[in-house]
């Protein structure tokens, strides 16, 4: 393998390029210690040096401290690591990382969001934000179903349309047709139950 870049980025990053092809990002600090100069050769032992105790150890970092921060899906984890410069292959291995031990589970993640916002938004609400994070339509389905299922009183939907109400008429009866036609609009917008809207009004 050759080194033909060294690619000086802004905070003393550095785009390593191997044979013309992208291959890690490594730190100033980081080339002097592994004495790196374009256009020389780098072993395959080095490489892997570099590759182990460097790159992919900093990419679990990076996805931990991410993590720490807020639960991620898959999908936003990974988008995360590929905008911090790590290549497809470092990605892989560390989401295999971080799922292994469980710090990513969709349909943990999949479960609590439904779960913590049911009361307050439409399932079409719920299924669009989740697909945005990359959550898979079959997955959202499913919990979507145990969700709902698992309530004894009340609809979680009525309990959402009830409080968007109160919300929107600040407790005040609705008097007149334009403000109700109004309101079936908003609520259609938003995905809910239209005939349980008309019921609740």
């Amino acid at each position: 393998m050759i080194l033909t870049c060294l690619e000086i980025l802004e905070k003393s990053k550095v785009k390593v390029y191997l044979d013309d092809n992208y291959a890690f990002l490594l730190y100033q600090n980081d080339i002097h210690h592994y004495h790196l100069e374009e256009g020389t050769a780098l072993s395959e032992e080095k490489y892997q040096d570099i590759i182990e105790n460097t790159v992919y150890r900093r990419a679990k970092q990076k996805a931990i401290a991410i993590l720490k921060f807020m639960n991620r899906t898959e999908k936003e984890l990974r988008t995360k690591l590929k905008d911090a410069d790590y290549t497809e292959n470092i990605i892989d291995r560390t989401l295999d990382y971080v799922m292994e031990y469980g710090y990513v589970d969709d349909e943990r993640f999949t479960s609590t969001y439904i779960r913590t916002r049911k009361n307050t938004k439409s399932k079409r609400q719920l299924q669009m934000e989740l697909q945005r994070k990359g959550i898979k339509k079959e997955l959202i389905d499913k919990i979507l179903t145990i969700e709902y299922e698992c309530v004894n009183d009340e609809d979680p939907e009525e309990m959402a349309i009830k409080k968007a109400i109160a919300k929107k008429t600040k407790g005040l009866e609705i008097q007149t047709r334009e403000e109700t036609q109004k309101l079936l609009a908003f609520f259609y917008r938003k995905g809910f139950d239209i005939e349980k809207v008309r019921k609740l009004l």
